[in-house]
């Protein structure tokens, strides 16, 4: 013994099996109650109001062979697709739909909120992404109307972007039946309106020629009074883009989104209260007790300096 049995017991505290208990179901609370505020419980209801732009956007895009021409750089639709990506980034948070048509139109992404899928899709766009030649506008019209919800509480608008004439789809028709519904239209023309373009033709090669029809060259440019007309019916608006740089997005704001009053739509919503705080408060309660109450206890000794119990 390196001192007297006495003097180890002034110094030496006893370990009291209440006490420690008591530490160790302390610990054990703490532990399980910051568990549960990690899974973050939800409970209680309450009532938030949220207001949205309830506005369906779809967008119609011509791949029609002349879109290969270039007399917009690099060429017609790959401007156009650079243009609707300027048009993203005003509709945050709406619906937008994109369909591709030449001779026939096909939905190539259902209204969705989900823009990333919508971008990655439009990448993928080409001249091959509608079957037969020409360009139907009239048809992709009606089907961007068929596929939009008869919602009239929700803002309804369509992008139409061409730069071709009409092959008999009767548009002006289709632009009534989308007036008739509460659509507006943004037409947009690419292409020299008075010139137009001639349509590349790359062989396997390579050599560079222009599509021909009977023995001639053929010019696309823009059927300007045609898309007028179909936005004028819409109360829409028509953009003479032509070879000229413009921010489609900008344009959509100023244009069709002004004209859109009720805009914005207030909606309550049902939704959890956030509970984690009151466990939390509780793990930190019994961390504390558990840091600060004593496991040991000290004894008392006699005048005689014996301990008591």
């Amino acid at each position: 013994m390196f001192c007297d049995p006495t003097m180890a017991a002034r110094l030496m505290p006893l370990l009291d099996a209440g006490r420690f208990l008591r530490k160790a179901l302390l610990l054990c609370f703490a532990f399980v109650f910051g568990i549960v505020a990690a899974a973050g419980p939800q409970f209680g209801t309450y009532y938030e109001e949220i207001s949205r732009t309830g506005v369906d956007v779809f967008v119609l895009l011509d791949v029609s062979r002349s879109m290969q021409a270039e007399d917009v750089a690099p060429n017609r639709l790959d401007r156009a697709k650079t243009d609707i990506q300027d048009l993203l980034n005003r509709v945050v948070g709406d619906r937008v739909g994109l369909i591709a048509f030449a001779g026939k139109p096909i939905t190539k992404v259902p209204l969705t909120t989900d823009h990333g899928f919508f971008r990655q899709i439009l990448r993928s766009i080409d001249t091959n992404s509608a079957p037969r030649g020409g360009t139907a506008i009239g048809d992709a019209i009606r089907l961007a109307l068929r596929a939009m919800p008869p919602d009239a509480e929700r803002e309804r608008a369509i992008v139409l972007i061409t730069d071709g004439e009409d092959m008999d789809s009767m548009p002006l028709e289709a632009a009534k039946e989308a007036a008739e519904r509460h659509v507006r239209i943004l037409t947009v023309g690419l292409g020299n309106p008075n010139e137009g373009g001639r349509i590349p033709i790359r062989d396997e090669s390579g050599n560079l020629t222009y599509l021909k029809h009977d023995g001639q060259e053929v010019w696309s440019k823009p059927d300007e009074a045609t898309l007028r007309e179909v936005a004028r019916i819409t109360e829409g608006a028509y953009i003479a883009a032509g070879t000229k740089t413009f921010d489609l997005g900008q344009i959509y704001a100023d244009s069709i989104g002004k004209m859109q009053g009720s805009l914005y739509q207030t909606e309550r919503r049902q939704k959890l209260r956030h509970q984690y705080q009151i466990f939390l408060s509780v793990a930190v309660v019994c961390l504390l007790l558990y840091l600060t109450a004593p496991e040991h206890r000290w004894q008392s000794f006699s005048h005689s300096g014996e301990p008591t119990v």
